[in-house]
């Protein structure tokens, strides 16, 4: 393996015959590609990020830090562990991961702290795009290449994402047999949906703690629309990340078949169980066909929450609690 010094030597010569190309010869000669061509071009790879930044793989990155809980959850589907120079915590928590086993079996376990991945010296960091700019900017400053990918809210999106991951670290064939998995049960689910008469679709939302709920263009609309779910916020003016606000008396009018609520809330260890008991025993909410039909449903976090291939399981587990005549 290199050393850290090695690696740094080897970036500072890249960056220097790269910059030799560009002033006598008026073009770079490394090869120039997006992801979609990444087979076929090799290595050094130069293209952009999502966010439209240029940078350099030298060679196939073989070792990866994700702080993107979508890369760690498409990454870990696909990577051999020894890949990964660190893990994030995000990634090894079982109320929001869905490869929290997995990431559990790799050390060291990071926040995003700048000198922390500087340490760490991986070949290749992949972050949100929404990660903060200035952390960003010191690590790329170290010579580290950084990959800022988006946070996909479309069926369309997840695909282009896990093509993008799968070709950047050279696992491109993997991360299509991933996307053909994930087509596979789409169709499946979908087949079972169809059988389900209009008559018998269901109406449901997400109500959480701070009363509010998901409205369209967010993952939660997709996941019960693939699990033929009508979401009743779905028609209500949304503000910030797609919320809903829904005072009781919107809920009330609203009256949804079924109301998804949270397994976790945040700071509280029983937080979940006792919002539960407070729903269902509201003297305002007890006309709601879901609270006279029990159905008031606690939903897992990492499947609620989750934008990568696993949005299918997230379908699946809704469907079968809408419809489990049906399954």
């Amino acid at each position: 393996m290199q050393t850290l010094f090695s690696k740094a030597l080897s970036r500072v010569l890249l960056a220097f015959i790269l910059s030799f190309g560009l002033f006598a010869g008026g073009t770079s000669q490394a090869p120039v590609s997006t992801p979609s061509s990444v087979e076929s071009s090799g290595y050094p790879l130069e293209l952009q990020d999502d966010l439209g930044t240029t940078l350099v793989i030298p060679s196939k990155p073989e070792s990866i830090i994700s702080l993107s809980l979508f890369s760690d959850e498409v990454l870990m589907s696909i990577l051999e562990p020894h890949i990964f120079a660190a893990v994030s915590t995000l990634s090894q928590s079982e109320t929001y991961s869905n490869v929290a086993q997995k990431a559990q079996e790799i050390e060291p376990v990071i926040e995003f702290s700048v000198e922390t991945v500087v340490g760490l010296y991986p070949d290749l960091v992949i972050a949100a795009n929404w990660s903060e700019a200035d952390k960003i900017a010191q690590v790329r400053q170290a010579g580290i290449p950084v990959f800022q990918i988006d946070t996909p809210f479309t069926l369309e999106g997840i695909r282009e994402g896990i093509t993008t991951l799968g070709e950047l670290t050279g696992e491109a064939t993997g991360a299509q047999e991933l996307i053909s998995e994930m087509d596979v049960r789409i169709t499946q689910l979908e087949a079972i949906i169809q059988t389900i008469p209009p008559s018998e679709r269901v109406r449901a939302l997400d109500y959480n703690s701070w009363g509010s709920a998901n409205g369209q263009d967010t993952t939660w609309d997709l996941i019960l629309s693939m699990a033929g779910i009508i979401n009743a916020a779905g028609e209500l003016e949304a503000g910030d990340y797609g919320q809903v606000p829904l005072s009781k008396e919107v809920l009330v009018t609203l009256d949804p078949d079924i109301l998804f609520l949270p397994s976790y809330i945040w700071g509280e260890d029983n937080g979940a169980a006792a919002f539960y008991d407070q729903v269902l025993g509201d003297p305002a909410l007890q006309g709601m066909k879901a609270i006279q039909q029990r159905r008031a449903i606690i939903f897992p976090e990492n499947l609620k929450g989750t934008y990568s291939h696993f949005i299918v399981d997230a379908a699946e587990t809704a469907a079968r609690s809408a419809y489990p005549e049906y399954f």
